[in-house]
């Protein structure tokens, strides 16, 4: 096991040997399909429980720092990427389905797992496992539509639900869980109280998100030309993030850091809805490059780090099949009823049902708990 004087120059050595791994399965993507995430996850998991080069214990004082800056990162990422002018027309359709499918997964997972397994889930702990899955992931979504657009020429357009619904999804499960893991460590908040707290986060946090991000355009506008401008940019967004945090309550970060890159990039469509015809001038594709970069280390990092404290078991990769045919049961009769009251196409009717696929944030929302009960209660 590494240790002591070892540590620093070990330390460093793994985060180059993560770096380049995360790139090279990057390039092996485009012929064996296989993510990089299971290749990060692999690493992590043969240097921690299988080589055990490297404990635990020794990266436990990382991780809120970590868990902070990967889904600030992730959140401003999602919202920069979004161009509201040409996913307006469905925003009804994905809101809906993503409010549906994640209350009645997130209801049916908790139900089963209190009712099947009483020893080890109460029902506040079977519903948030439902909520950390409850809903899409976009990095997935994306990759497979992206395959499917070779064989069907016509999916990018019927396809627009599911990477809408994709971007929705996040905020909804990070508020959700950290709700719920609120409610489990202070048995005292009703579901009521709950549901208040999730609203109430919700509106301040994307309040917050729009008016900095409106403010920080115009810096950028001022700044126009500049060197480093997108890096201040990032240093812009921690601040903030926290700030949400404390002022919208737990949960508000994430929203707040969607809501400020998204406002960024759209701040001519924004600033038009608000009744002002003024426009700035940022560069969208700059900033998108260079976030790219960024996510790209920590993402990289971050899933290495999953894959050193990952345990497995029989008994919880059964419970894990369980919940998965669970949550594909219920996503199909979710998007059924949807498609038939709001009237999907054909396309978007079979994408919807057969395409359920949990990505990054899922596995990001698995350590949330570890975050806030650190003495594992």
């Amino acid at each position: 096991m590494v240790g002591g004087e070892n540590f620093v120059e070990s330390f460093i050595l793994l985060i180059s040997a993560t770096l380049f791994l995360s790139y090279i399965s990057n390039l092996f993507y485009t012929k064996t399909r296989i993510p990089d995430i299971v290749w990060l996850l692999s690493f992590g998991y043969l240097l921690g429980p299988v080589l055990n080069v490297f404990d635990f214990e020794i990266f436990e004082k990382l991780f809120p720092m970590l868990i902070l800056v990967t889904v600030s990162i992730f959140s401003f990422d999602t919202g920069i990427n979004v161009d509201i002018s040409t996913v307006m027309r469905s925003v009804i359709k994905a809101l809906t389905l993503t409010v549906v499918t994640f209350i009645a997964v997130t209801t049916v997972v908790g139900f089963s797992l209190s009712f099947l397994l009483p020893d080890m889930f109460g029902l506040l702990e079977g519903m948030l496992l439902g909520a950390m899955v409850g809903g899409l992931g976009g990095i997935s979504v994306t990759g497979i539509l992206d395959q499917l657009k070779s064989l069907i020429p016509f999916i990018e357009d019927e396809g627009t639900v599911l990477n809408l619904e994709s971007t929705l999804s996040d905020p909804v499960k990070v508020v959700a869980c950290v709700t719920l893991i609120q409610m489990i460590m202070s048995p005292g908040l009703s579901l009521v109280d709950g549901m208040k707290d999730i609203l109430f986060t919700f509106a301040v946090s994307a309040i917050f998100g729009i008016a900095v991000g409106l403010l920080w355009a115009e810096v950028l506008n001022l700044l126009w030309g500049r060197p480093f401008n997108y890096m201040m940019t990032v240093a812009a967004l921690f601040p903030i993030y926290i700030a949400s945090e404390a002022v919208a309550g737990s949960g508000g970060g994430p929203i707040t850091a969607l809501a400020f890159g998204l406002t960024i990039t759209n701040y001519r469509y924004i600033s038009r809805r608000l009744g002002s015809s003024r426009s700035v001038r940022v560069d969208k594709r700059r900033i998108r490059e260079f976030n790219q970069e960024i996510a790209f280390l920590f993402k990289a990092f971050f899933f290495v780090y999953l894959g050193l404290t990952v345990s497995l078991s029989v008994e919880y990769t059964v419970i894990a099949l369980g919940v998965v045919a669970l949550m594909l049961g219920v996503r199909y009769y979710v998007a059924s009823a949807a498609g038939s009251i709001l009237k999907f196409s054909f396309g978007e009717r079979v994408l919807s049902r057969l395409i359920f696929l949990q990505g990054t944030s899922a596995l990001v929302l698995s350590k949330l708990p570890l975050y806030w009960d650190t003495e594992r209660i």
